[in-house]
């Protein structure tokens, strides 16, 4: 799909972005011809569009690649990704730690923090290791519950996950301030229905609170 690193640090920058020019993306040194050729190779893939402003964007099979272009095309855009969910609640207080999202798909939208389940690892181990390292915040996770998310948006597939939810108490506020500048914040109360929020924030609040060990399956129209 994607046949040279031109074109996967097209998808990949195009990733952190609503949309940029021409000139953002091409490479310093680069001709305007050459460029134009791998642009032209995703956009005939689907992976990117033209906006009437000029200006390039990813369409939503794009956004289901997003930053993941850089990296060996090991799953298909129809499968779901797999990811851990990892909500952190401050010990004795409805304060929780959440993360506004700084690549697509979804971007800027606010959600729990996410980690990347590895072969080598037990899933609780990976989201402590995740969490020190992503706010510097030092806790133990147990498992929710687990299931199936589909976002929509306009019609077109925009992100398809499996998670496995994971819940930890923090017995700290303690944020690195490489975490706050990277997304991360405490919110006191938050409206997980907020139009801000990820759609399905209600869902795995409910998880964390009310329901744990559930499995869910759901689909979401933005």
């Amino acid at each position: 799909m994607l046949d040279h690193h031109i074109q996967k640090s097209i998808v990949y920058d195009l990733a952190f972005a609503e949309s940029l020019r021409f000139s953002d993306l091409k490479p310093d040194g680069m001709e305007n011809k050459a460029f134009t050729y791998h642009l032209k190779k995703v956009m005939n893939a689907g992976l990117v569009q033209k906006q009437d402003d000029g200006h390039y964007s990813l369409t939503m099979k794009g956004r289901r690649v997003g930053k993941g272009a850089l990296k060996k095309e090991s799953r298909l855009l129809d499968r779901a990704y797999s990811i851990l969910l990892l909500a952190v609640r401050n010990i004795g207080t409805d304060n929780w730690l959440l993360y506004k999202r700084q690549t697509q798909p979804l971007l800027g939208l606010t959600g729990f923090m996410q980690a990347q389940p590895v072969a080598e690892t037990d899933a609780r181990r990976t989201a402590q290791q995740t969490c020190f390292e992503q706010t510097g915040i030092q806790t133990e996770f147990t498992v929710q519950g687990h299931g199936y998310f589909r976002v929509y948006r306009a019609g077109e597939l925009e992100s398809f996950i499996h998670f496995t939810l994971l819940l930890s108490d923090a017995p700290t506020e303690a944020l690195l301030e490489t975490a706050v500048s990277a997304g991360y914040s405490w919110q006191q109360t938050p409206n997980f229905a907020s139009p801000d929020m990820l759609p399905n924030m209600q869902i795995l609040h409910k998880m964390c609170v009310d329901a744990p060990g559930s499995f869910v399956e759901e689909t979401f129209e933005l």
